[in-house]
């Protein structure tokens, strides 16, 4: 069975902070949130991505790469980022750090990305929603 996050084998694994953020490669970065959002959605891997958008620090790697200098990075981690939001059963450490930056993630997420708004209805709706959901935290 796949673990999330075994400390014996971070260098296999994408989801890793080691493997994620600390890696100065732009294109492995972004190829790791890539394939990361793609299994997160895929309806196949459920249990995975229950057992990932559970673990608070794959939230906070997320909220890091959320202000990655690279808008490419950061609009791949929004669309990771959504996945914990819109979670209707977020643990309760989950839940609490929302809270906690529910001012400056709100505040954060009106700027970002304001260009692709007017062209992406889909991303607009969607920021939108997350930005709802997390004030009514």
């Amino acid at each position: 069975k796949y673990q999330m996050n075994n400390t014996n084998n971070n260098a296999a694994d994408p989801t890793s902070t080691t493997t994620t953020t600390n890696n100065n490669n732009y294109m492995i970065r972004r190829m790791a949130l890539q394939i990361l959002s793609t299994v997160l959605l895929t309806r196949s891997f459920y249990q995975v991505m229950i057992q990932y958008i559970a673990c608070k620090n794959n939230l906070r790697l997320v909220m890091n790469l959320l202000r990655d200098s690279s808008p490419h990075i950061t609009l791949d981690a929004f669309h990771v980022f959504k996945i914990f939001v819109a979670n209707p059963q977020k643990p309760p450490d989950i839940c609490q750090i929302l809270k906690n930056n529910q001012v400056k993630l709100c505040t954060y997420l009106e700027t970002l990305h304001k260009d692709r708004e007017v062209q992406d209805v889909q991303f607009r709706d969607e920021k939108a929603l997350v930005i709802s959901t997390l004030q009514n935290l």
